[in-house]
């Protein structure tokens, strides 16, 4: 099935703006699993960067206490510090297994694979904490509200929204964080950076892992498959939010009017309606949107590009629409 990726996107990113009355809350349920997802990959990534680096840290630290025991010694590992160093970054180790770790960054080596769901990764210990999504085991558990978490670090980050220390406030629009790197992924909302390419396609995403589940769509691995409508799933957790629509759960419900979701960023979409937040304008009439899959659908207003026909009376629009006949993706 081909998209409408392809159409150029002139789109530009604006503050907060009053909501008008014809917009349209609109995005794929695809596209809401990849962001509902992404977070708590990014978390996990983070988790592993930081047990890493402390690891390194810890190393140094002791070497240093065995340096003070003696001169002899001292001069040694003071010749050796730093000795281990990569030649790509310049970044230096004092073990040369930290180093040859450090390398699979550069080179994308990934030796250890998840059996179950065939993710790869960098170092054996990622794959231990990767493997509690399909175990369900969340050891560390908040003492204030209960809620449970697969690593210690995202814990540390969740207390944040009960002591209120360190948060970190976008200063385009407000919205508040309790991790730097969130607020630096949101930031780019407002500025449309887009880092990670696909190479096959040449579509770009804000976040890497956003990027990872496209790729699917590319290399075709669908292991999981709904057993009441046959549907395949890359992951295992988009089947569990398809699951949804069969058994007609909602649990994200509006504090303002009640209305309920079956996946967390419809209710954030949702929730624009109540606040008027319009982040994506169009640069050519500066019409505003709640989503980016709404500015896009706009654009082939002004590119004249209708992708989807419907397959019985032949009649092609700009965006899906209820109402006609089957309409496909052309």
């Amino acid at each position: 099935m081909k998209s409408n990726h392809n159409v150029p996107f002139r789109g530009s990113i604006i503050k907060e703006k009053t909501r008008g009355p014809n917009a349209q809350p609109c995005c794929t349920p695809y596209l809401y699993q990849m962001v509902l997802n992404e977070e708590r990959q990014e978390l996990n990534e983070r988790e592993e960067k930081t047990q890493y680096e402390k690891h390194d840290f810890m190393t140094r630290e002791k070497s240093t206490k065995t340096e003070k025991t003696s001169s002899q010694k001292r001069g040694h590992k003071t010749k050796s510090k730093g000795y281990f160093t990569c030649h790509q970054c310049r970044k230096s180790f004092n073990l040369k297994q930290n180093l040859e770790v450090h390398m699979r960054v550069h080179t994308g080596e990934k030796p250890f694979t998840c059996q179950q769901c065939g993710q790869h990764f960098s170092q054996k210990g990622n794959l231990k904490k990767h493997m509690r999504i399909h175990t369900g085991e969340r050891p560390f558990i908040c003492q204030e509200c209960g809620k449970s978490f697969t690593v210690e670090l995202n814990l540390k980050y969740h207390m944040r929204i009960h002591t209120g220390e360190n948060t970190f406030t976008c200063q385009e629009c407000g919205r508040s964080f309790t991790q730097k790197q969130s607020l630096k992924f949101h930031m780019r909302i407002h500025t449309g950076e887009k880092p990670y390419t696909c190479t096959q396609c040449g579509k770009s995403f804000a976040q890497k892992n956003t990027l990872n589940y496209h790729m699917n769509t590319h290399n075709g691995e669908r292991s999981f498959t709904c057993q009441q409508c046959g549907k395949s799933f890359a992951h295992k957790h988009s089947l569990k939010v398809h699951m949804r629509i069969h058994t007609g759960e909602k649990p994200y419900t509006c504090t303002q009017c009640r209305k309920s979701f079956a996946q967390k960023n419809t209710l954030n979409y949702h929730m624009r309606s109540h606040t008027g937040e319009k982040l994506f304008t169009c640069d050519q009439c500066e019409k505003s949107f709640t989503t980016e899959v709404n500015l896009r659908y706009h654009m082939n207003i002004h590119t004249g590009e209708k992708p989807f026909k419907c397959d019985q009376c032949g009649k092609r629009f700009t965006r899906k629409i209820s109402g006609c006949c089957t309409l496909v993706v052309v």
